[in-house]
């Protein structure tokens, strides 16, 4: 004889996806989170050893989040980020990945992309930025932001070394009096 024995596996299967997202984006803003913009990192810094492929990574901070959160609280600044979210979604490239990487740092992910090209992106993001404006009650603010952009390409070692340069150009840009966007060359880790 003969049985047949039939499951239903669309909720065990839509069950997993949904987990699948929630470990790889960040609640708030829908965006991929840190894990996985690692992950995808790791797999352009791979693409640039073994096939010399160009890539760019632009690491950026919110300039006025804390004054926000402080001044009108938690559920301000975490409307001002979905708000950020949605305002960068409509400036980057669409092959592009959009991390949010926690509190008020986001990274853009740009595949087979010239520094030329990386620039142009990052200095749309960047006035984007600047002519956005967030009212929470009888608030107004204005944001800004800084940002390190970095080459992905086969002269970096690994994802640390990667993350790194990208953080500290950053850094150079708040340094430099926020707001603007600094380019990592390799003599800026002195």
């Amino acid at each position: 004889s003969l049985l047949i024995v039939c499951e239903d596996i669309t909720e065990s299967y839509e069950l997993s996806e949904k987990l699948s997202y929630q470990a790889s984006h960040d609640k708030l803003t829908g965006l991929v989170n840190r894990y996985e913009f690692e992950l995808r990192a790791g797999r352009l810094l791979e693409s640039a050893k073994l096939e010399n492929e160009h890539h760019a990574l632009c690491f950026m901070d919110l300039d006025q989040f804390k004054v926000i959160n402080d001044t009108c609280g938690h559920i301000a600044g975490d409307e001002m980020l979905r708000q950020i979210t949605s305002l960068l979604k409509k400036v980057i490239r669409q092959s592009d990945t959009l991390a949010r990487l926690g509190g008020d740092e986001f990274a853009i992910l740009m595949e087979h992309c010239t520094l030329e090209n990386a620039e142009r992106v990052a200095t749309t993001v960047l006035k984007a930025v600047q002519e956005y404006e967030f009212y929470w009650t009888e608030h107004k603010f204005k944001v800004g932001v800084s940002m390190g952009l970095v080459m992905i390409s086969r002269d970096i070692a690994d994802l640390a070394e990667l993350l790194m340069d990208a953080d500290s150009a950053c850094y150079i840009a708040k340094d430099a009096g926020r707001n603007r966007i600094h380019i990592y060359h390799s003599n800026d880790s002195e």
